[in-house]
């Protein structure tokens, strides 16, 4: 376990996330027993336990994943207790539901994404223009910056939005990373719920995503694959790609899937760590110092989260009227929520894994590499001419 830490604890040099989150940066996860942290972390692993247990006996959804994020963040805002969760576990967890996504992958299913090419499009740009839209009014009703109000409402990875903030010195990245995490935090919660209890699954039975972690596992052909996952995750941090540790795994992993070569499913046991890992990290993101900004722009970041919530779901409506997917396929696919997040939601509504992975995939790349960078040029083009 030592060395499989060791090998995640390779994270972002620079990153606002770790200040944030309470998390490591690129430290030796022995650290974590020769400083002060001991006492934080096992507080954190009791909590998200029994956060667990308890959405586990209210049959929630995702309660190895809501459980923990539900119980961590009301525990460090009613106590104003420290918890602490290291990075290499949250790595572990994107390495396993890459792992998971891209086993989804095969060449009938990625036919059907190269049919859904076109909506992808749509789906994308219609969903980045609408969070845009609903920036605006979080800028007129506030009288925060206009590029703060906008940068912090495009639905991209957290993390990713908040180092590129951190490049552009014109944006407050307090204010973005705040935003950022309500909208988060909120579609973690409101989605699982809407799927599971309002959509009603019509995937067929031998689709991609029903045979996710149901059949006999090849251990040795498992293991070898997830050996080549960290490779995939550490070509991803060297390439740049967003979330690597989800996308580079998720990638080779399907290559290989595609390719006809045999890769075996996930064991149910590796599936909960892996929510449970994810559920911790994404709990810590809301942190009391924030409450400056909660009194500022709370409520209107809840709001406008909420309507896009609804937008994509509208949005859903209209691809199962023009394409063949189903309800809950299309939902998760329109999702302004992280690829994780809506990979593991939907495995527990027999959604087509990789028909989601490939609409969520879309979604991040074009933001990344497209929307925001074009944010940054329009901020300081707009600074140099006001000079």
């Amino acid at each position: 376990m030592v060395v499989l830490l060791t090998v995640f604890s390779y994270e972002w040099k620079t990153s606002i996330l770790g200040d944030v989150v309470n998390v490591s940066k690129g430290e030796h996860p022995m650290q974590l027993f020769l400083s002060n942290k001991p006492s934080a972390f096992i507080e954190t692993i009791v909590i998200g336990l029994l956060g667990s247990l308890l959405f586990h006996l209210l049959h929630a959804p995702l309660p190895w994943m809501l459980g923990p994020l539900t119980g961590v963040t009301i525990w460090h805002f009613s106590t104003g207790r420290t918890l602490y969760w290291p990075t290499p576990l949250r790595n572990i967890a994107l390495l396993l539901i890459g792992y998971m996504l891209g086993s989804s992958f095969t060449q009938r299913t990625v036919h059907e994404i190269t049919q859904h090419f076109p909506y992808i499009i749509a789906v994308t740009l219609s969903t980045v223009f609408g969070s845009l839209l609903l920036g605006l009014i979080i800028v007129k009703k506030t009288n925060i910056k206009l590029i703060d109000g906008l940068f912090g409402s495009v639905p991209g990875g957290l993390s990713q939005v908040a180092i590129l903030s951190e490049e552009t010195k014109e944006i407050d990245t307090g204010t973005i990373v705040f935003m950022q995490t309500i909208r988060v935090i909120l579609v973690i919660l409101l989605i699982p719920f809407l799927t599971m209890y309002f959509i009603k699954p019509e995937a067929p039975i031998n689709s991609p995503a029903t045979e996710v972690g149901k059949e006999a596992v090849a251990y040795p052909s498992l293991f070898g694959l997830l050996l080549l996952t960290m490779i995939g995750a550490f070509l991803g941090k060297k390439l740049k790609l967003p979330a690597a540790f989800l996308t580079g795994p998720l990638l080779i992993i399907a290559l290989f899937s595609v390719t006809a070569v045999e890769v075996p499913a996930l064991p149910p046991f590796f599936i909960l760590i892996s929510q449970y890992f994810l559920g911790i990290y994404l709990g810590l993101y809301l942190k009391k110092e924030m409450s400056s900004n909660i009194r500022r722009i709370g409520f209107y970041s809840i709001f406008t989260s909420i309507l896009l919530v609804f937008f994509s779901f509208l949005l859903a409506i209209l691809l199962t009227k023009i394409t063949s997917i189903n309800l809950a396929t299309a939902f998760l696919s329109t999702a302004p929520g992280g690829l994780a997040e809506m990979g593991v939601t939907a495995t527990i509504v027999d959604a087509d894994l990789a028909m989601i992975s490939g609409y969520q995939l879309f979604r991040i790349f074009f933001i990344m590499f497209i929307a925001l960078p074009l944010l940054q040029w329009w901020i300081r083009r707009k600074v140099r001419l006001n000079q």
